[in-house]
């Protein structure tokens, strides 16, 4: 006798991919940023250093520190739900919340530094204008809200 339904394995297996994903991203993010300080040091013909490296090498640290936590949370959510799931109570949560909106927050960061290390800033800020423009549309925020399974569709 299966205890844990087929579709509650195949759920959590996306949960497990989700994360991946989501440490993925933040690695992306610190990769980038790290690279915009390269280039603007090279423009400053500033001398780059171990010790701005290993800064970086520091913040990945402290990032996935406060990531995995987060993933430790969302596993002990999923854990809690798994356990009433059985006895017929709330399924898994369709995404690992605390991860992604870390993962999300961090990334961020990442971004406002890339735009603090850019030359080019006043194409950001037509970009972010036109972003929140976007953002502002109640059709556009809805229907990123039902892509991310956070509400339903119509």
């Amino acid at each position: 006798m299966n205890i844990i339904p087929d579709a509650t394995i195949s759920r959590l297996g996306w949960i497990a991919a989700l994360v991946a994903l989501d440490y993925a991203c933040v690695m992306l993010a610190v990769l980038a940023d790290l690279r915009s300080g390269i280039l603007k040091a090279r423009r400053l013909k500033e001398k780059r250093t171990s010790g701005g490296l290993r800064r970086s090498v520091e913040k990945a640290g402290r990032y996935y520190v406060l990531l995995f936590a987060m993933t430790l949370i969302d596993a002990m959510v999923c854990g809690a739900l798994l356990f009433l799931a059985v006895s017929d109570g709330p399924s898994l949560p369709p995404l690992p919340l605390f991860t992604t909106l870390c993962a999300i927050g961090l990334a961020l960061i990442e971004l406002k530094s890339i735009y603090e290390n850019s030359h080019e800033k006043d194409d950001y800020d037509r970009i972010i204008g036109q972003l929140r423009k976007l953002l502002d549309d109640p059709a556009v925020v809805k229907r990123l809200l039902e892509l991310a399974g956070l509400s339903r569709p119509e």
